[in-house]
């Protein structure tokens, strides 16, 4: 496989229902200075209740790509995994107690080992995709020779509990990702259960 899941731009929150789309390109620069970008589109899902349903399509080398699904439930504490093509469901394991969390890639990477000085700043706010969010951009700088730079810029709208758009870049690679096609109406209810004949197992 070469594409990991999308990152969460939007939060499993009660009382926001909200369908997007998700739009992440990843851009890395190899030492002969060639770029190479890829392009994940997810569908998001979020209902009155907090349930998550997100879609995106894993490509893999020389086979099909495959059609997946997480089922992401606040309420019953519950995660899947779909194969939607396969009818199959996979149950994610969890904590056995606390908040409810499942872990998701972020956006950028991880910063080199070594001395870092960060400053951020507040960008104010702007309307994004019909919506107002507010910004703020951290820019750390290492202490070597030569120093290295990473940046990062989010745009927040508190009101939906989402990212709006992200942007981050360090050597050699630069990773953006945003949403567009907000509608604030209650999805379908059946977008955020295992449909029937699914197949259920355990990641265990």
């Amino acid at each position: 496989m070469v594409q990991s899941g999308p990152v969460s731009l939007v939060l499993p929150v009660r009382g926001v229902p909200i369908s997007a789309e998700q739009i992440e390109e990843r851009t890395r620069t190899a030492s002969d200075r060639k770029s190479v970008s890829e392009i994940l589109t997810a569908k998001i899902f979020r209902d009155r209740a907090g349930r998550m349903r997100i879609e995106w399509r894993i490509e893999s080398d020389g086979r099909d790509s495959v059609r997946v699904a997480y089922l992401l439930d606040p309420v019953a504490a519950s995660a899947y995994m779909l194969f939607l093509d396969a009818s199959i469901a996979v149950k994610m394991s969890g904590p056995e107690s606390g908040d409810f969390r499942v872990g998701f890639p972020s956006v950028g990477q991880m910063q080199p080992d070594g001395k870092w000085q960060t400053k951020t700043e507040a960008l104010g706010t702007r309307v994004i995709q019909g919506v107002e969010a507010e910004g703020a951009r951290r820019s750390s700088t290492s202490e070597g020779e030569p120093p290295l730079t990473v940046l990062r810029e989010v745009w927040l709208c508190r009101d939906l509990h989402l990212t709006i758009l992200e942007e981050a870049s360090g050597p050699g690679w630069r990773h953006n990702a945003r949403l567009e096609n907000l509608d604030r109406r209650e999805p379908d209810p059946d977008l955020f259960v295992i449909p029937p004949g699914y197949t259920v197992q355990s990641d265990n």
